[in-house]
């Protein structure tokens, strides 16, 4: 009895231990139950949201495969055959030269130096001054050469004026007295004669008087021959010589004094001012101020920018694009925005092989000469000349698009068939049709 009286107290205290636990801890047994429900809940949201998304992406799937299944397909872009003009071009590279350059040189002899030099580029009209050399030498020489023709100068006014005059006026003086001498010999001795008859003087004074008469008449005679080879040779020859010694003079002193205007280097012509490298000692450079110039030596070019010039070089392929006279127009590398005018004037007839080119490759040089200018333009330019290489005023065209390929056969796509056609000359944009089509057919765009 003892032994079931315990085992029925040990329920009864577990039960009331139970019992008392759970009535001291009843928040924590409530927290439990709320965090269950959290729980519940957000995972049921997660299932509607995962749900959610399967229904978008099934309704792009959808929509993508009906897309791709119901595409839509694009009308056909017709092109029409029209009338119209046709200009062709055939475009080279080319350089812009002056047909007129003025090479700029010393013309005085031996050298010189620079003193004055005008800037690289500049624009000049005829008669500005380029350059200035020394004009020291010059100067000197000229001094020396003024004074040597002073006197050349004189001399001859003296010949001229003074020394033979005098000496004529001399001889003929001279001859007048001898004339006049004679004439009292004669007299004496016609005297003597008549004195002879009367025996008043001899025989021997006669003979010793017409000695004296023959002298007399010698010494006129002398005196004559004297005065004419005077005037005739001695005068003449005597002034010619002056005259040359001061005609001498008087071109070394000008020659001098060109020199010395050569000194002053001035613009032949209107142009724009461009340096020539030359040797300066070791250095091959352009001229500077100091350096010294020899004569004929080119430090400087002027070219005519009046009168341009395009030389250019086409392939042997192309040469049959271009003729002589045919219109071009040049637009300059540096001014894409300008457009120059001009015409071909001459076409090689010579084939070239061209520097930097396969030497397999033959070129012809072509030569157009610019009927515009523009002052901003300088010799040497790199341009792109366009050449008109054919031209018609009313030609058939067809857009390039609209032309399909088969080798080397044209086509083109109809509504109802593809027809073979010949085309003809041909810009970037449009192809002349010579036969198989006629204006106004509506042609299939290529694809």
């Amino acid at each position: 009895m003892a032994g079931g009286t315990d085992r029925g107290r040990r329920r009864r205290l577990s039960a009331a231990a139970h019992h008392g636990h759970a009535d001291r801890m009843p928040g924590r047994i409530e927290t439990g139950n709320k965090m269950n429900r959290q729980d519940t809940k957000v995972a049921k949201t997660k299932k509607r949201t995962s749900v959610a998304y399967l229904g978008v992406l099934g309704v792009l799937v959808v929509l993508c495969f009906s897309g791709c299944g119901q595409r839509e397909v694009a009308a056909p872009t017709l092109i029409a055959v029209t009338n119209g003009p046709l200009h062709v071009w055939a475009s080279y590279g080319g350089k812009l030269e002056s047909r007129r350059v003025h090479t700029i040189m010393s013309q005085l002899g031996g050298q010189a130096t620079l003193v004055e030099l005008m800037p690289e580029g500049l624009r000049v009209e005829p008669g500005v001054v380029l350059a200035r050399l020394d004009p020291t030498r010059i100067e000197r020489e000229i001094v020396k050469l003024e004074g040597a023709f002073a006197a050349a100068k004189s001399e001859y006014e003296s010949q001229k004026n003074a020394e033979w005059p005098l000496k004529l006026g001399e001889l003929e003086r001279q001859q007048a007295e001898a004339q006049a001498r004679e004439a009292e010999e004669r007299q004496f001795l016609t005297d003597s004669r008549t004195l002879l008859k009367d025996d008043l003087v001899t025989a021997q004074e006669i003979r010793q008087q017409e000695g004296k008469v023959a002298q007399a008449e010698a010494k006129t005679h002398q005196i004559v021959q004297q005065i004419k080879l005077s005037r005739e040779y001695l005068q003449p020859l005597g002034l010619e010589q002056a005259h040359a010694k001061l005609a001498a003079a008087e071109r070394e002193l000008s020659l001098a004094r060109q020199e010395l205007q050569a000194c002053t280097i001035t613009a032949p012509a209107a142009g724009v001012v461009g340096y020539l490298p030359t040797y300066f000692g070791n250095e091959f450079r352009v001229a500077r101020v100091g350096d010294t110039i020899f004569m004929n030596l080119p430090f400087m070019i002027i070219p005519d920018m009046h009168s341009l010039v395009v030389h250019c070089y086409v392939p042997e392929a192309e040469l049959g694009r271009i003729t002589t006279g045919a219109a071009a127009q040049i637009v300059p590398v540096a001014f894409p925005d300008m457009i120059l005018t001009g015409t071909v004037e001459s076409v090689g007839a010579t084939a070239q092989v061209v520097a930097e080119k396969p030497a397999w490759q033959k070129y012809f040089h072509v030569v157009i000469a610019l009927q515009t200018t523009n002052e901003r333009l300088r010799s040497g330019m790199s341009v792109t000349a366009h050449i008109l290489a054919y031209e018609r005023k009313s030609a058939l065209l067809l857009p390039r698009a609209a032309v399909r390929w088969q080798g080397t056969a044209a086509s083109v796509k109809l509504q109802q068939e593809l027809r073979a056609i010949k085309l003809g000359w041909a810009d970037d944009r449009q192809f002349e049709v010579l036969d198989g089509l006629k204006a106004g057919d509506q042609i299939l765009q290529e694809e």
